[in-house]
């Protein structure tokens, strides 16, 4: 028990070993901050993965050990490092909720061994990734649907019409209108165009380019596109 109270506790720096404590710290954090983008590289999903971010959570992790390590050396120091991020603007936009995750685990990871608690950092790293694998591999949170999603931009007869519902049936088991927004004439004397979002789900699932197919066959079709996979949705 003593033993594994003192791996959560800090190391002692002292004057003349703060180098050694400067060399560790920056060890366990890019050791940890590895880990971290491996197992971030390992469990992502979708189309969205970035070779740089997956690069930026080690940086991250080096960085911080970095910075508090001077934080702890002066308080003046400490006191300049917080006008200078102050200072910084970052206009990086994370777009998913696990990769802010990853980067506050990161973050953190490398304060503590900063700090000196290299143990918690390697525990609290291998806890929070060991999470992220088992949330990847039972597939928690996913909504597995059949619905899929159709956008087109045709001319407003074939909608008024309805000709374009009509098509629809003998796809699809059941459509629902999500929107309908009516564009002016592109020149003069000109039809106007309509674009139509449909929310659909196909008798087959295997039927999804013969519905394309048709739709241009049939009618006026400017642009179309059917998403299939909802996971894929951030792309559509």
């Amino acid at each position: 028990m003593d033993m594994l109270d003192g791996l959560f506790q800090t190391t002692p720096v002292s004057a003349t070993r703060a180098g050694e404590h400067l060399i560790l710290a920056l060890l366990v954090s890019f050791i940890v901050g590895q880990a971290n983008a491996w197992c971030y590289k390992w469990t992502h999903r979708g189309v969205s993965y970035s070779r740089t971010f997956t690069q930026a959570l080690v940086l991250i992790s080096i960085v911080a050990a970095l910075s508090m390590s001077l934080v702890a050396s002066k308080v003046l120091v400490a006191v300049g490092l917080m006008g200078g991020l102050a200072i910084i603007r970052f206009r990086t936009v994370v777009r998913d909720a696990r990769d802010t995750a990853y980067v506050f685990l990161c973050l953190i990871c490398g304060m503590a061994a900063g700090f000196g608690f290299y143990g918690t950092a390697v525990v609290g790293a291998l806890a929070a990734n060991l999470v992220a694998i088992y949330l990847q591999f039972t597939g928690f949170g996913a909504w597995h649907s059949r619905d899929n999603l159709l956008r087109f931009q045709c001319d407003v007869s074939s909608v008024r019409g309805g000709a374009v519902d009509l098509l629809l049936g003998e796809f699809c088991r059941r459509r629902t209108v999500i929107s309908v927004d009516e564009s002016p004439p592109a020149t003069p004397g000109g039809e106007a165009t309509c674009q139509c979002t449909y929310k659909i789900r196909l008798h087959d699932a295997e039927e999804g380019p013969e519905l394309v197919a048709a739709l241009k066959d049939r009618f006026r079709i400017h642009a179309i596109h059917l998403l299939v996979e909802q996971e894929h949705e951030e792309v559509a």
